[in-house]
């Protein structure tokens, strides 16, 4: 009798222990629109658990519990549906606020990650780019209207700075926010090559007039074709300035250059380079205009160069990827192509002469 006891009051602390460890997530993504849930695989040690295949999956804003991490790892957690065990990626859960008071985030914070805060899932949509987009356009038509039109050039010299750095503090916000997602609406694995390309275009468009915009805007501001103003040397040391930083940290790295000389010198780099052409610009536009007009243009133009910094890089990476496809494409017609030259031919046991290419297609020659 008191061994039946001993066990019940075990399965009855197991089960509340197994009630208290257990936590509520949302299923939430910015970018998916559902979450996959695997079948719970056994590592070859025995010990260890792994996600396998996808199963099915469950909609955003669906409410799990999770039982436990897997064995042996911390970004997977369990989840039992109709009595069976799944296992979920915590990429897209988010701790509920349905759990009690003081129970754990078995997996960190998930309320800071990225794709679930608000910014993350707003730039996730086509809005900001769409707002980005209105501005250069905008922007585009008061310069060129300002340039050919005297009396809107006043208007012009308020409306094109001002829709240029907000749409270059948007691209440098939405690039600070999502890292390299922010160009997500010209990934090729989402939309294709031909609908990656077909977005691609007016992105380049754009970028094309956004490094071109502030020579207009120069001339905007003197209407001399001759002016001094500056903005090459800002935006050389701007771009360089990061790649500056990065080759110090690495040579120091390698040298064994230890704190506090490695802080002193790899800041040192960065602000060397940066400093070089910005005095340089800002020196040649104060020179131009006067100390405050000066001063206010090289703002203007550090703002400028940094959106066309983040912009430039966001294409490169697009015509990259868009690139690899295209290579893979012309890989596999030329593997094709080589593959149906390559004949080869034999006779069978009754004299018949066939005729064999590399993809094992046999044709009967006599």
């Amino acid at each position: 009798m008191k061994h039946y006891f001993r066990t019940l009051i075990t399965l009855l602390l197991a089960g509340v222990a197994s009630t208290a460890t257990a936590q509520l997530y949302i299923t939430d993504d910015n970018f998916e629109d559902s979450v996959s849930v695997h079948q719970v695989l056994i590592g070859s040690d025995g010990k260890t658990e792994t996600l396998g295949e996808a199963v099915f999956n469950l909609p955003m804003g669906e409410t799990v519990k999770v039982e436990r991490l897997l064995r042996g790892q911390t970004a997977y957690g369990l989840i039992r549906i109709d009595g069976k065990e799944y296992g979920v990626s915590s990429g897209e859960l988010l701790f509920s606020d349905e759990n009690p008071e003081g129970t754990e985030d078995i997996f960190g914070n998930t309320r800071e990650r990225v794709n679930h805060t608000v910014m993350g899932k707003f730039f996730a949509t086509m809005t900001p780019y769409w707002i980005i987009a209105i501005l250069f356009i905008t922007s585009m038509a008061f310069t060129f209207l300002g340039l050919k039109v005297n009396s809107l050039r006043r208007l012009a010299l308020i409306v094109v700075p001002a829709t240029l750095l907000t749409g270059s503090a948007m691209e440098v916000w939405a690039y600070s926010v999502l890292g390299n997602d922010t160009f997500w609406w010209c990934d090729p694995d989402r939309y294709g090559f031909f609908g990656s390309l077909f977005r691609a275009i007016p992105f380049m468009a754009i970028v094309a007039f956004q490094f071109y915009s502030v020579k207009f805007y120069m001339r905007l501001i003197s209407m001399d074709a001759d002016n001094k103003l500056s903005i090459k040397p800002m935006l050389l040391s701007i771009g360089l300035s990061i790649p500056a930083f990065i080759v110090a940290a690495v040579i120091c790295g390698i040298t064994h250059v230890s704190d506090p000389w490695l802080e002193i010198i790899v800041l040192a780099t960065f602000l060397i380079t940066l400093g070089i052409g910005t005095t340089i610009s800002v020196k040649r536009n104060i020179a131009e205009l006067g100390k405050s007009s000066g001063i206010a243009f090289s703002l203007f133009g550090v703002a400028w160069c940094v959106g066309c910094i983040v912009a430039l890089w966001g294409l490169i990476m697009v015509i990259f990827q868009l690139l690899i496809q295209l290579l893979m494409v012309i890989a596999i017609i030329i593997m094709v192509a080589v593959m149906s030259s390559v004949k080869t031919r034999y006779r069978d046991s009754n004299g018949n002469v066939y005729e064999e290419d590399g993809f094992g297609q046999r044709t009967k020659i006599n």
